[in-house]
């Protein structure tokens, strides 16, 4: 309330010592915000490149994706079975409708393969399941029958823009039998992998926050952090 925040004591360094803050912490911001100008400038043109890539003329051949590949929505499990954290005793990533909700003791599949949230807002989501995981009902599990390479069939069906075929509605969706209904290119195995080792060096430059600039970003953000804190941290003068 108003009367509580007039008893708040604030320091008021000399304006000279203000500003000087200020100079400092803007010229942090700005870095930052330069380097995420440029992962957003680096992103697009990863976009651009990837949806270059993955389009195809008439010469290619088009098929029905229910025929190239087997879409399946995994099992329903109980929200008290997801752990928000990775333990021993819940190993296994988890996911749903957005992608991962969570872990779990249990894997349901293992393998490679691409998953695609079909509830919710977000639906039409891809995420790239490896190893052992397990897929609730809300996420769709999809398999190669042999024509496609199932790390090219990712990246297919993020350039597809699957949240477009949603349902309207209080709580949209995306059905199995209206995906299985898409027409997709299906060039030679030999040509999707050239274009997976493209998209695959592109992808690590952008998502990896092991290398690159987003973590130069989360660096950059940390010790801004760190110095805003120090800076903005003063001793009584009584």
């Amino acid at each position: 309330t108003q009367a509580v925040l007039n008893k708040v004591i604030i320091p008021v360094p000399p304006l000279p010592v203000q500003s000087e803050i200020v100079r400092i912490l803007d010229n942090f911001t700005e870095l930052t915000a330069e380097l995420t100008a440029e992962l957003t400038a680096r992103k697009k043109q990863y976009e651009y490149y990837r949806n270059h890539l993955l389009t195809f003329d008439s010469s290619t051949r088009f098929e029905r994706l229910g025929d190239t590949c087997s879409m399946k929505s995994g099992k329903a499990i109980s929200a008290a079975q997801i752990s928000s954290e990775y333990t021993d005793s819940t190993p296994y990533q988890c996911f749903g409708g957005n992608g991962v909700r969570g872990y779990v003791a249990n894997a349901s599949h293992h393998g490679e393969y691409p998953i695609v949230g079909r509830q919710g807002a977000l639906c039409g989501n891809v995420n790239y399941a490896v190893g052992d995981f397990y897929a609730t009902e809300h996420a769709v599990v999809v398999e190669s029958k042999g024509q496609y390479e199932q790390r090219f069939l990712y990246y297919l069906l993020i350039s597809m823009n699957l949240n477009q075929y949603k349902s309207q509605g209080a709580q949209p969706g995306l059905a199995v039998g209206n995906l299985e209904n898409l027409v997709a290119p299906v060039p030679p195995l030999d040509v999707q992998k050239r274009l997976v080792h493209v998209l695959d060096n592109f992808d690590a430059i952008c998502s990896d926050l092991n290398i690159g600039l987003p973590a130069e970003i989360e660096a950059r953000q940390k010790q801004y952090e760190y110095y805003r804190d120090k800076l903005l941290t003063f001793q009584s003068a009584e």
